[in-house]
């Protein structure tokens, strides 16, 4: 009987995918099978995940295109057959005891969950292994209700360091989001296990590295602004579809939207804080007019920092954003941001480089080719590219659309401005820093605003 079925997602991992395998394949539970879902990586992950196949007949690989987390994540619940559900991302590793001592738990409590802190490790410049204390004045080793206890909702989303009982999340039909691109589907997920569960089992020891320094991982790209706020939507909609306890879930909700819109906003970079922002001032002044912050969980510094920033949300993104290269942009007698200066700052560069090569041949693509001959730019130094030419013209207004690969003689040379949607733009990025092209540029929101804003540019 398999008691435990571990779920791998893999994503382009392999300077970390050998340490992850050894620690699950060195597991003191035999009783294991291991789902590696290979999300369409285009490194070495395949062949690393291959040669430990053969060394061991509990992993399991499934190959599939690259649809994203969420659906890789289902994919892996339907595979599933153990009596426990346990995830581990594939750029982290876990003690090689996590699975025998969290499976006593499980059996000795028949908890729906079993939960247990965390190290965040750090392999640069220094090997570091920080103990993480999960739960601060939360219970350990005794049962609780989420619902009773609803400050558990808001603890870190680290749905990798437990143990879930597979019966309960059929039953309850909890899955991940699926939106292609996403980040954050573990706050959602995360969310839904408690407000399900009624019993929980927190251990207060570690087995769990978390690695904090791979720059790949998907939360840090500046693609993914308004994932966080898709996953909230997600979680509104469950609440509402689900139909219990629906007020208390909506006011819980709201605490934990507070907690995870400011945690994205300060840790994306610069040029899309205020993008953000102006969607979580949103948010608070409806959890503000749904009188959720007069909630027992909205605890009084919270409601103190919505309040102030509903007060006056410019100065307070002008004191907590973080600074611009470019010093313009933090023009204090002008707007809370001025677009129109950084549009400018990066279109200017983009219309002084040798060639131009548009990523993307969609609407987006087709509308910055518009800007870029409005601006008189060289119709013969641009081209189109895309990933895969097959679905797509030979040409837009005779510029040719070649597949990226094509265009490598350009990499030292051409300006590649990704002109594809957000949720897609990462990806890309990472592709084409691997083909080693040395000049970037992402056509987010806010340069497309300025695009639209009119500005022209002096060159």
């Amino acid at each position: 009987m398999i008691k435990v079925s571990v779920l791998v997602p893999i994503y382009n991992v392999e300077k970390y995918l050998g340490q992850c395998l050894e620690s699950l394949c060195k597991q003191t539970l035999q009783e294991i099978e291991i789902i590696c879902i290979n999300d369409g990586s285009t490194d070495r992950s395949k062949e690393i995940l291959e040669e430990y196949q053969k060394q061991d007949n509990r992993i399991v690989v499934i190959e599939k295109s690259n649809t994203g987390y969420g659906n890789s994540m289902n994919i892996g619940l339907d595979r599933a057959v153990g009596k426990y559900i346990a995830i581990v991302e594939s750029d982290d590793f876990i003690e090689i005891d996590m699975m025998e001592q969290l499976y006593v738990e499980a059996e000795k409590t028949k908890a729906d969950l079993v939960k247990s802190s965390c190290y965040f490790y750090l392999d640069h410049p220094t090997e570091e292994h920080k103990f993480i204390n999960i739960f601060d004045e939360l219970p350990t080793r005794e049962l609780i209700c989420p619902i009773k206890r609803p400050k558990l909702f808001l603890k870190l989303q680290a749905i990798w360091s437990g143990l879930y009982r597979r019966e309960f999340l059929v039953k309850n039909q909890i899955r991940f989001h699926e939106t292609p691109g996403a980040s954050y589907q573990d706050v959602s997920f995360s969310f839904q296990v408690y407000a399900c569960a009624s019993k929980v089992w927190l251990v207060p020891e570690a087995y769990y590295h978390y690695r904090t320094s791979n720059l790949n991982s998907s939360v840090k790209a500046p693609n993914k602004i308004f994932c966080i706020c898709e996953e909230l939507e997600k979680i509104n909609q469950w609440i509402e579809e689900r139909g219990k306890e629906e007020e208390t879930l909506k006011r819980i909700a709201s605490r934990l939207g507070y907690r995870v819109l400011l945690e994205s906003y300060h840790s994306l970079a610069s040029a899309f804080q205020y993008t953000l922002f102006l969607r979580m001032v949103e948010y608070f002044k409806g959890y503000q007019a749904s009188g959720y912050m007069g909630d027992p969980i909205w605890d009084l510094p919270a409601v103190e920092e919505v309040e102030t920033i509903l007060k006056n949300p410019n100065q307070y993104f002008m004191e907590t954003a973080k600074s611009f290269e470019d010093k313009r942009i933090r023009d204090k007698n002008s707007p809370v941001l001025n677009y129109s200066l950084y549009g400018q700052a990066v279109l200017k560069k983009v219309l002084e480089s040798k060639q131009i090569i548009i990523y993307g041949a969609g609407q987006i693509g087709k509308e910055f080719l518009g800007y870029l001959l409005e601006n008189k730019y060289r119709k013969n130094d641009i081209c189109f590219a895309v990933t895969d030419k097959k679905e797509n013209q030979s040409d837009i207004e005779g510029i040719p659309v070649l597949e990226i690969e094509k265009c490598q003689e350009w990499k030292e040379e051409a300006m590649v401005a990704v002109a594809v949607k957000e949720q897609s733009q990462f990806e890309i990025l990472q592709r084409l820093e691997r083909m080693s092209f040395k000049k970037i540029v992402a056509i987010d929101q806010l340069i497309r605003h300025a695009i639209k804003e009119g500005i022209k540019i002096i060159l």
